[in-house]
């Protein structure tokens, strides 16, 4: 199927994807989850079609690389056509030459002497033609292939660009001393030979006739049209910033067409996941009445089984405040702050996506930042990423970045050799000079100044075009300690000042904390690098909603509340609850509220026991959420208790204790507080993050454990007041 998708596109020039739209649109309304929803299929349908331009825009990182690969297949398919053009031209015109020179000779033979033509003289003096040709055409190759060696570094380095050059004026220069040839003797001898049969008697003088020249000239324009067309596609290659040579020396279909099935087959599963993710929420937003059910009662739910977000996201504040700061800046930096799992690399990679069919959109570049990292080696990998998104994205400087491209990757070496030799008999005199010039690698001074001057150049050729060059860095959190992360960031601020750039970074919470706790006049690391903050915020429960809205059909706001109370909002842990909790729900039975509430909440007490890191005063504690210590009744509420005892109430133990016992207090709450009895007024009310017993609280208090327990256990207080459950202990003096 894939291989009638590519020739077809090939052919076609209808784009891709519209062909993929109406194909894959059938196949997401025969999925079992549109099935079984209840809309009427027409409506989704009538409804993709009419926001085919929205569906589309959100895989367009897939379309664009399907896009180069289908052109690059087309120049390659394009340029094989044309050598073998000009390989049948050359066959062609040296068939010709050679036979009616062997036929007009063996002709004025036979006449000559009143004898009949012998086809075998005919057929040996053209084949002796064709072998004299070859072989001058194999030396003057050979010779020309030699010659450019030596004149050339590139070549000697193996450049593939350098290569092709090589092998394209090696075949050059034969073809056109071959053509020539021919042309000329094309002009003589078959006139020679019409004229021969037609008076009868040998002519005495070879190429007499004038006419001949019009079947030279014929000759040569026939032999001009390879090089001609070769030169028309050259220019097509420069448009997409390629050489005739470098794809001369790169041909190869096989690859090739492997490459094009891949970005195809991404494409496929890019445009149906859209479809699938858009019938989702349109089914959801057909549904007027939301679904206050406490049972729960799954077909299918595969949008669970991405573990990654894909081309989808939802939109949240910070990606307004990111666009509007963005529009404000000419270069500088900007820091995307929040907890780990917040959405900060997808909410980047947004941003960061390139949409060739917007001319404001800027051209971006998304590195993830290595945990152990050299400056040197990370500079030198953001450049050579730099020089392939301008070759891409076919700008003027594409000549500039390829010339960067071979500095980085192969150490130059040149070689100068003069030899001298003399000799007579048995007596030789012989003399030699060599030097030899090795290129020293770049320091990284000399690397951080020429890639500034290129990020410049590149970026003044966008800013004509009123366009931006945004270099994203993510996960420069993973990054730990802080300290070694403000080392990190003292060395990339050294290219953050080149004008029309954007330099876009994830930074840790942690990190960024202790720049604003500096003393005052004291700039700290981060706040001299970056320029602007915006922060990423854990999900609302409305987003949260919409967010599992693109992955299950039809789930119940209970149940949606309970996974975002228990993730804290962080869409990472949020997907990851909802896929537990559907992995005890079978498509046989249905699940209550209080049975799903049960399996998650012990699933969270198995991840506490299970502890193995950290210090031993934590695996100690983390060994109190045990099964068996627990109990038949569960009680998470006096296991809180047990654990400030044993805790103590001072020091690093105490500190820690108190962490794990808002654990245990967290969860019990959820667990007293879904259940099957939870009302729809209930649900509603809490639905409200203002309401003193909102599931925003609750999903607050979750991520203050650890960070701040003192306000965590205030929070768990609160909430449970309002939801008239027992209340907890204070919290121990500091």
């Amino acid at each position: 199927m894939v291989r009638v998708l590519v020739r077809k596109y090939l052919i076609v020039s209808m784009p891709r994807e519209e062909e993929l739209f109406e194909e894959l649109l059938r196949d997401a309304l025969r999925e079992r989850e549109v099935q079984d929803s209840g809309v009427h299929e027409d409506y989704l349908r009538s409804a993709a079609e009419a926001e085919r331009a929205g569906i589309l825009s959100r895989v367009q990182g897939a379309a664009d690389l399907y896009d180069q690969a289908v052109s690059r297949t087309r120049l390659e398919v394009r340029l094989r056509r044309r050598l073998v053009a000009a390989g049948a031209v050359v066959l062609l015109m040296a068939l010709t030459m050679a036979g009616s020179s062997a036929w007009s000779d063996a002709l004025k033979d036979a006449l000559s002497h009143d004898r009949s033509v012998s086809i075998k003289s005919v057929a040996g003096g053209g084949l002796a033609g064709m072998l004299i040709l070859t072989l001058f055409a194999a030396a003057v190759a050979f010779v020309v292939w030699c010659v450019y060696y030596l004149l050339s570094a590139d070549a000697r380095a193996g450049v593939p660009a350098a290569k092709g050059r090589q092998l394209l004026v090696s075949a050059g220069i034969p073809y056109g001393l071959v053509t020539l040839l021919c042309s000329i003797l094309i002009g003589i001898y078959p006139t020679d030979v019409v004229w021969q049969l037609r008076h009868d008697r040998p002519l005495e003088e070879i190429g007499a006739l004038g006419w001949g020249q019009w079947f030279t000239l014929g000759a040569l324009a026939l032999a001009a049209l390879p090089p001609l067309s070769l030169r028309r596609l050259a220019s097509a290659a420069s448009r997409q910033s390629l050489s005739l040579a470098y794809l001369i020396a790169v041909l190869d279909t096989r690859e090739r067409k492997r490459a094009q099935e891949q970005v195809e087959a991404e494409l496929r599963e890019a445009v149906e996941q859209a479809l699938v993710n858009f019938m989702r929420e349109r089914i959801s937003d057909e549904r007027t009445e939301r679904d206050f059910s406490t049972a729960l009662t799954i077909t299918d739910a595969p949008g669970l089984r991405q573990l990654r977000a894909g081309h989808e996201h939802v939109p949240t504040r910070a990606d307004g405040q990111l666009a509007v700061l963005s529009k404000g800046m000419e270069g500088g930096s900007i820091a995307l702050s929040g907890p780990r799992g917040v959405g900060k690399s997808q909410l980047l990679r947004n941003f960061c996506k390139t949409d060739p069919k917007d001319p404001s959109r800027p051209l971006s570049l998304v590195e993830p930042v290595p945990v152990v990292f050299d400056r040197r080696e990370f500079m030198l990998h953001l450049f050579y990423k730099l020089c392939d998104l301008v070759i891409d994205a076919r700008l003027r400087t594409a000549q500039e970045a390829e010339r960067h491209k071979r500095s980085i990757r192969y150490l130059q070496t040149q070689s100068d050799e003069a030899a001298l030799s003399a000799g007579w008999r048995s007596w030789n005199l012989s003399t030699r000079k060599a030097t030899s010039l090795a290129e020293q690698p770049q320091t990284y001074p000399e690397i951080v100044d020429t890639l500034k001057r290129f990020l410049s150049r590149t970026a003044l050729e966008l800013d004509k075009d009123k366009r931006l060059l945004v270099i994203g860095i993510d996960e420069l959190d993973r990054i730990e300690p802080a300290a070694t992360a403000r080392t990190f960031l003292n060395e990339l601020k050294a290219v953050f000042d080149v004008p029309k750039c954007l330099f876009v970074l994830s930074v840790s919470d942690e990190a960024l904390r202790e720049a604003e706790l500096a003393p005052v006049g004291r700039r700290d690391a981060f706040d001299s690098a970056i320029d602007e903050v915006v922060r990423v915020e854990p999900l609302d429960q409305e987003t949260a909603e919409r967010l599992l809205g693109r992955r299950v059909v039809g789930l119940p706001v209970p149940f949606a509340a309970l996974f975002y109370s228990l993730s804290g909002g962080m869409p990472r842990d949020l997907l990851r609850t909802a896929r537990a909790a559907y992995s005890y729900v079978s498509t046989e039975q249905t699940r209550l509220l209080a049975d799903v509430t049960e399996k998650l909440v012990n699933r969270e007490v198995d991840r506490i026991a299970n502890t193995a890191g950290g210090s031993e005063e934590r695996a100690e504690l983390a060994q109190l959420f045990r099964r068996d210590a627990l109990g038949e009744d569960n009680r998470l509420d006096g296991l809180g208790d047990l654990i400030h005892r044993q805790a103590g109430a001072t020091g690093e133990r105490a500190r820690l204790g108190a962490t794990l016992a808002n654990r245990a207090f967290h969860l019990d709450t959820v667990q007293r507080i879904f259940t099957n009895a939870l009302a729809e007024e209930r649900i509603r009310e809490a639905s409200d993050p203002r309401h003193p017993r909102s599931f925003a609280a609750l999903a607050r208090a979750h991520r203050e454990i650890g960070t701040a327990d003192t306000l965590a256990r205030a929070t768990l207080q609160r909430v449970r007041t309002a939801w008239s459950l027992p209340a907890l202990p204070p919290m121990p003096p500091a």
